[in-house]
């Protein structure tokens, strides 16, 4: 095998706006997403621009390993010569919604999760929950999730285990796939401890109809006005759009060797989990208004021999 294959997390710690290229409607800003789904995504050219800056500003980088990983710099004297890094596109895993309990829930979908199953197997983990079924409404793990539920802007009937009751198998395979994601994508230390539990409790899955509305009315909009020195407006107001706090992403890096036929060079891999992985989790900027506290991203590798994350804390 003369490439390895990686699965990198994305975890939101503030909003996050990797923008497009076009307004719509009235959002002058708009986020990336996929023309056919309608799902935020970042690109991966976006994510290879940002890894690029992280790794020359990273003291374990040289800059031969930055040339070498994500090729050389565009307008740089002589030739240009490609990395040795592919960045895929950081797809939807789950989306935090707004909920009247428990304050807020994920939201996932048959093609989030079926998405993530490809992911898991493109890099050789096979031994992970088989994708669901298209659910009729929402299936929930249970903890409450019974009955009639306002997630954003829909009220929706959930399909809940309910205590004493038989246990469902479609509640199951929701419990398994967010104990996967959890374990993956969440750091094993006491910072994201809550967030984790709260992952493996509060992860629905909606039908596609449903997903469809969430993705778009689950974002956020600010509106911004730019002032002149006489504090009044002098352009604006804008419309920005971003991904909310704590939504997962994910995406698969593929890391070639130097040469046709070559393994990927060891350096280049301690390089690449000291940089997207650390001591479990690093925290990254991406996308736009990096001033304004946006753009916030932990990043976490999955272990490709174990089938968990990385880093042990």
């Amino acid at each position: 095998m003369d490439v390895k294959d990686l699965l990198l997390f994305f975890y939101t710690e503030s909003p996050l706006h990797a923008g497009a290229s076009d307004s719509e409607g009235i959002i002058d800003l708009p986020i990336q997403r996929e023309a056919h789904t309608r799902y935020p995504t970042v690109y991966g050219q976006s994510l290879k621009g940002a890894l690029r800056q992280a790794a020359e500003e990273h003291t374990e980088w040289t800059t031969a390993d930055v040339h070498a990983v994500f090729g050389s710099p565009v307008g740089g004297r002589g030739g240009t010569t490609a990395g040795l890094l592919s960045v895929g596109d950081a797809q939807l895993v789950a989306l935090p919604i707004p909920t009247l309990r428990r304050t807020f829930a994920w939201v996932t979908s048959v093609i989030a999760l079926g998405r993530l199953s490809r992911k898991y197997r493109a890099v050789g983990l096979t031994e992970h929950p088989v994708p669901p079924a298209e659910p009729e409404g929402v299936i929930a793990i249970g903890h409450g999730w019974t009955g009639d539920q306002a997630l954003g802007p829909l009220v929706l009937p959930v399909d809940g285990a309910v205590e004493g009751a038989a246990e469902d198998g479609r509640n199951r395979l929701v419990a398994d796939w967010a104990a996967r994601i959890a374990a993956d994508a969440f750091a094993p230390e006491p910072a994201f401890a809550p967030f984790s539990r709260k992952f493996g409790e509060d992860l629905l899955l909606v039908d596609a109809t449903a997903m469809a509305t969430l993705v778009e009315e689950g974002t956020e909009v600010s509106v911004r006005v730019q002032l002149n020195s006489g504090k009044t407006v002098e352009n604006g107001p804008f419309h920005s759009e971003y991904l909310p706090a704590e939504t997962v992403l994910a995406s698969v890096l593929t890391l070639r060797g130097r040469s046709d036929g070559a393994p990927p060079d060891p350096d280049h891999l301690r390089l690449l989990r000291s940089l997207l992985h650390g001591p479990g989790t690093v925290l990254h900027r991406l996308g736009g208004d990096e001033t304004l506290g946006k753009g916030l991203v932990w990043t976490r590798l999955v272990d490709t021999g174990s089938g968990t994350g990385e880093g042990t804390g």
